[in-house]
This record gives C-alpha cells, structure tokens and sequence, in this order.
C-alpha cells in the first residue's frame, strides 16, 4: 500500500520537474556505474551524506571492505557540466535560499509546494532525464530535518529501485557489443547447461570427467567455474558439504585457493525458482600470496537430479572490486540447466 501510495506521488510530480528543469536525454550518459553525483545544498551535505550511505552503503568485505555505492557531491555551479552523468541524485528543502533548494524550489507551483509541506510529494525517481541510461533521483522536503526523517521513513525503497534499475543498465552494456556467441554455442553444445559470456572471457580449463568448466578473464582476473554433479535422491545438500566441495575443486583448478571461513557467510536463497546455498567472502592462496572476494551459489535441479555449483571470483590488487563482482553476477544470472549437452541430444 505504503509503495502504491509513492508511485501515485511521483507520476503527479514527475512532469513537473521534467518541464522547468529544461530536461532533454540526447545520447548516453557516461560516468561510472556505480557512483552517484550528488547535487545538495553545501550547508546540507554532511548531513545528507551519512543517512544516505546508512541506505546505500552496505560494505562488501573483498577482503577491504568496500562500499557497494560511492556518493560525490558536486557543487550546483557544476549542474551543466554533470547533469549528463549515469546517476545524479538532487536534493531540494523549502526552507533554504542556497543553490540547489533554490532553484528545486523556484520551479514548484504553490499546489505542490503545499504538497511538499503536507509531505504528500517528496521521492521523485526518472530515468533518462539529460541523457540515456541515466538515473535521477530527485528529493523534496519541507527543512534538513524533514528531510532525513522522510529518507529513514523511506527505508530501502530507494535503494532497491535504483539497484533494480542498476543491474538492467549493466546487463545492456555487458552484452550489447562483443557478446561472444560462439564460445556460448560451444558451451551449449557440449556442456549440461547454457551461460551468456561477455567480450574477452575464455575457456582456461574444461574436463568432463570431472565434471566442470572454467571461463576466465584477465585485467583484472575474475573467473567463472561450473562445476555439476549427478545426485542420488537421498542425498543432503549443506553449507559444510558446499564448502568443502569448493576448496576441494579450487585446490585442483585455481592451484590451491581456500575460502576464509571466518570472513565468509551462507545464506539460504533462491536461485532460478530453485533453493539455494549463497557463500558470500573472500578466498587466498598461501602459495601465490593473492586473494581477494568470492561468490558460490549452489543448487540441486531435481528434474536431472543434478547438483549444480557456480563460483566466481576476483583478484584485482589496488583497484574497486565489487563493480567486477557485479558483473559476474549478471553473467551467472544468465545461466540455465540443460537436461544435456546439445550435442549428445543430437
């Protein structure tokens, strides 16, 4: 009802601000995906800041924690120069005389600055306002005070819709150039399932015997393994099982990588309609002194009583890592189970 009730808002106010703000999307818009330029009141921002990062700045350990979202504010002189960027969030309160207020405040007709005040409009987000594959958030409120109490009333509404609208933009760019469909076709062809590959991964080591393939890609490093096995109707799926299966087959394939234990979680989950187990933490490898984030997810597909185990992971010294991590996600999000190899079906 509560999410309803906020869609209702931001059809009502969204034309507004696409009128008076000049809003015009001609041609992409560029930046990093996973950073948010922020315009708000200078005197606000501090504030502003740490209720926003409490919603959107979930750490990731990899092992350095690192933030999931990165926010830079820039200054309302700026707008013109960066209001073609990828994602722009603008903050306005009635109350104020500074720039970004100013000007949010100067565009409302009384109707809706009323509206405001009665806290009938506040969340306003659009996508493609100056640009395409652009998101924009704008944020209207009565005070400073008003302001943060309404983004804690909202809770994760924000950061889900905007993190929805994250992975579709990052899914388009991954595959809309240089999808490599023949290496898919390989896959499909002869492996019990199907997978989307983005531009430069390959096959750095594949065994039927043993059940699993490895695509890898390189600068940085982040690798995909799909590993399979055929299962008898009693048998119990278990973190402790998931967990040692992994390090038994990444101590074959990637020369002796061991998860941390203490720094990973398991979570049960939902995987393509079937249950899953999710590890979420870091691997190293004492050897080659490296390390750096993993994800695992892995199910059982009743239908060719077969387990199924996908595992990813990064290793980029110095640099962000949780942009790689998410683009591995959308990749593993791709897959689908095949009864069998295509050739064999043949």
């Amino acid at each position: 009802m509560y999410r309803r009730r906020i869609l209702s808002i931001i059809t009502s106010l969204m034309f507004v601000f696409l009128i008076l703000w000049n809003c015009s999307s001609t041609g992409k818009a560029y930046g990093e995906d996973d950073l948010v330029h922020v315009f708000a009141d200078s005197v606000d921002w501090p504030y502003y800041e740490e209720v926003l990062y409490s919603v959107f700045g979930t750490f990731i350990r990899t092992p350095i924690p690192e933030r999931e979202f990165l926010f830079k504010w820039v200054s309302f002189e700026k707008f013109d120069q960066y209001k073609r960027y990828k994602n722009i969030f603008i903050f306005g309160r009635l109350d104020s005389k500074d720039p970004v207020s100013d000007n949010v405040r100067n565009i409302l007709n009384p109707d809706v600055i009323e509206g405001v005040k009665r806290g009938t409009y506040f969340y306003i987000p659009k996508e493609d306002v100056w640009a395409g594959n652009q998101y924009v958030m704008f944020l209207v409120a009565e005070s400073r005070d008003a302001m943060i109490q309404k983004i804690v009333d909202l809770g994760d509404l924000p950061y889900q819709d905007f993190k929805k609208y994250y992975y579709q933009r990052l899914k388009e760019q991954m595959f809309q150039h240089m999808e490599q469909k023949e290496l898919e076709e390989y896959i499909e062809d002869n492996f019990p399932f199907f997978i989307r590959v983005q531009h430069d991964f390959f096959i750095a080591d594949e065994n039927l015997q043993e059940n699993y393939v490895w695509i890898r890609r390189l600068d940085p490093d982040r690798s995909i393994l799909v590993h399979w096995l055929s299962i008898s109707n009693d048998f119990q799926m278990t973190t402790r099982w998931v967990i040692d299966e992994r390090n038994r087959i990444a101590k074959k394939i990637y020369s002796g990588d061991i998860i941390v234990e203490e720094e990973t979680r398991a979570l049960s989950t939902q995987f393509k309609g079937r249950n899953a187990i999710k590890l979420e933490g870091t691997w190293r490898n004492d050897s080659l002194i490296v390390g750096g984030p993993f994800r695992n997810i892995t199910f059982i597909d009743k239908e060719t009583a077969r387990l199924y185990m996908l595992d990813y992971y990064v290793q980029a010294v110095g640099r962000r890592k949780v942009p790689f991590l998410d683009q591995l996600n959308v990749i593993i999000h791709t897959f689908q189970v095949r009864d069998k190899a295509k050739k064999e079906s043949e």
